[in-house]
């Protein structure tokens, strides 16, 4: 089993090099990753979702750029020298009609590119993602038609299951990046997690953790690159604490998936899994340092404005600005700088438990020079989402 390594992808010359040729006291003069909502828009209405407030507001400017502006931040992206963009939501990426022309532009600067999706409406972009996507992960969370119905329905109570894996299977035969399948564990205790999706309003009662072995050998089946289990957090950013019988269960799933690795197929163990499993509270994260570095690093773009991360995502108090307003380079240059004054990791996090904090750890060490064998530790560009 794959456990996913943050901290590692630092060690990378295109990332060194950002790290070493940046004035810290100024702060960094583009970010390396940008995360980018180009949608609110969901054709799903998946109960318990954690954007579920997010999706397909009312307000038509909130529901999605303007074409105009996804060509101009595109465009922006590209001169200022960002190295990855993760295409993800809030709602559906590729609901949005210029998805995939900013895919083939970014594709064609040689940015990477990662696609988060809940693979529904993959089936005629196939070849454009299959030719310019680093990676595209699809949010499954099942292994059956009726565990997918109750846990990814449509508004109108559909599953989309058969197209899903179908979309999946054809992109599996010309892909050139990675594809992945991703299992979000799902209990009743997700249930104290109310958000409304689409047009329901929905709380999650059913367990899909009896569903792990067989959503992966689907996934291996499908011929995928990974099977990734995610824990689920509630919409404080803390893990859901799954009953010991659950756990247990997920537990004995995932021994038992990890009998259908090979050279060609992985299970991916994400961050914080092992903690979920372990049914441990989580939540208090003490952090010491007061300057947040992923922040300099990456950024999540929304139709509704830009936050300095996920985490923070619809958050006014930590807003860096608006794309639909302002052109991305003033407000990564001028705009985003009072908030990043203000943000202290120290105060502002420690409720949360970020999947970033070593990440941070590290990178302090390596800006304050006190990381001294980067010579024998730097390798090749592999893997630029840090």
């Amino acid at each position: 089993m794959t456990k996913m390594n943050l901290v590692n992808k630092l060690f990378q010359k295109s990332v060194i090099k950002k790290i070493d040729t940046t004035n810290w006291d100024i702060g960094t003069d583009s970010p390396f990753v940008v995360e980018l909502d180009p949608t609110t828009v969901c054709d799903l209405a998946c109960p318990g979702c954690i954007s579920g407030d997010l999706l397909n507001q009312k307000n038509t400017e909130d529901r999605g750029f303007a074409p105009k502006t996804i060509a101009s931040l595109t465009k922006e992206f590209i001169k200022m020298g960002v190295k990855a963009v993760i295409l993800i939501g809030g709602g559906e990426p590729l609901a949005h009609p210029s998805t995939i022309k900013l895919i083939e532009e970014l594709g064609e600067n040689k940015i990477k590119i990662g696609l988060t999706t809940n693979g529904t409406l993959m089936a005629k972009y196939l070849h454009v993602i299959s030719k310019y996507v680093s990676w595209t992960r699809v949010s499954m969370d099942s292994g059956t038609d009726e565990m997918f119905l109750n846990l990814r329905p449509t508004a109108n109570n559909k599953s989309k299951f058969k197209i899903v894996t179908e979309n999946m299977r054809n992109l599996a035969k010309i892909k050139k990046g990675k594809l992945g399948y991703s299992f979000l564990i799902r209990t009743k205790a997700d249930g104290k997690i109310e958000n409304p999706a689409g047009k329901k309003i929905g709380l999650v009662d059913v367990t899909n953790v009896h569903e792990i072995y067989a959503a992966a050998k689907l996934a291996k089946d499908i011929g995928c690159d990974y099977f990734e289990v995610k824990p689920s957090y509630d919409d404080y950013h803390q893990l859901v604490l799954h009953s010991e019988e659950d756990m247990k269960f997920a537990y004995e799933q995932i021994e038992e998936a990890k009998t259908l690795e090979n050279g060609n197929f992985k299970i991916l163990e994400s961050v914080m899994l092992e903690s979920s499993l372990k049914r441990e509270q989580v939540g208090h994260q003490e952090k010491k340092y007061t300057k947040c570095y992923s922040a300099e690093m990456r950024t999540l773009v929304t139709p509704s404005g830009c936050y300095v991360c996920p985490y923070f995502r619809g958050s006014d108090e930590k807003k860096i600005g608006d794309a639909r307003y302002t052109s991305f380079k003033d407000i990564w240059l001028v705009e985003r700088k009072k908030v990043i004054e203000k943000l202290n990791p120290s105060i502002d996090c420690k409720n949360l438990h970020c999947i970033r904090h070593e990440t941070n750890l590290e990178l302090e060490k390596i800006i304050m020079k006190k990381r001294v064998d980067l010579d024998g530790i730097v390798k090749d560009d592999e893997d630029l989402f840090i």
